[in-house]
């Protein structure tokens, strides 16, 4: 767990993949991240929630009334939040989705039937930023902060998470499959949903102007960006080698 912003207020720390943000039951359970920041601030109270295994900024409150200023910027969408997220497919413009969600069996969301009146409303603005043909690494722009949105909404659009055992492939990505010529290929790169939220704005509970904190990029994330970049040069370097008789018209 890393600090990455604190005054009298407010904690912002970085979760880790693969930690719970407040404690689960049975095989859910295990040191969650509001046990680590309660060592360091007692009476911290989670302001949202990540998945286990998505990374980034999460904020904790410091007073009762802290945490329902922060809680109230959360509901009244006044918390803009960034995720950055690897996906599988070419996602070659930005793109809207509105797809309306609803809760399904075991914690799961799905698209809500038209019509159906459980369904709610939910919006992610998606930017592709830099794209490997096979995957596209792309900022997801919550306006909602429905359960699993940005994993639902992105395998509504036939781009689902690289890694997603719920709506998409689940087998971890070895370093071959992003780079073939990779040293240790057979090693794995990527075992986790890649999703890392690494922006937060909102107002800040002192109504004195905005808080504004971000996470840098994990490094699991960051080597298979490191992997998906080579491997795209040293096919530009083979095909500008190539005889010109033999490049793809």
């Amino acid at each position: 767990m890393r600090v990455l912003y604190r005054d009298e207020l407010v904690l912002a720390v970085d979760k880790p993949a693969g930690v719970l943000t407040i404690p689960g039951r049975g095989e859910e359970a295990g040191e969650a991240l509001s046990h680590q920041v309660r060592a360091i601030a007692k009476d911290a109270l989670p302001v949202h929630r990540l998945d286990r295994d998505t990374s980034g900024v999460v904020l904790f409150a410091l007073t009762r009334q802290a945490h329902r200023a922060l809680n109230q910027a959360f509901e009244s969408r006044r918390a803009e939040k960034t995720y950055l997220a690897l996906v599988r497919g070419d996602l070659a413009r930005p793109t809207r989705c509105e797809l309306a969600l609803l809760e399904g069996r075991r914690g799961t969301m799905r698209v809500g039937d038209a019509g159906n009146a459980r369904a709610q409303p939910a919006r992610t603005d998606v930017e592709p930023l830099d794209r490997f043909g096979h995957a596209t690494w792309c900022a997801c722009r919550p306006l909602t902060g429905r359960t699993h949105q940005v994993r639902v909404h992105h395998a509504s659009l036939g781009h689902p998470l690289l890694v997603d055992p719920r709506y998409g492939e689940s087998p971890p990505v070895r370093r071959c499959e992003l780079h073939a010529g990779a040293a240790n290929p057979d090693a794995v790169a990527l075992a986790r949903t890649p999703l890392h939220a690494a922006a937060l704005r909102l107002p800040h509970p002192s109504k004195r102007g905005f808080l504004q904190v971000e996470a840098p990029l994990p490094e699991d994330l960051a080597i298979c960006l490191d992997l998906l970049r080579a491997a795209r040069r040293e096919a530009a370097i083979s095909s500008a080698r190539a005889p010109a008789s033999s490049r793809p018209p």
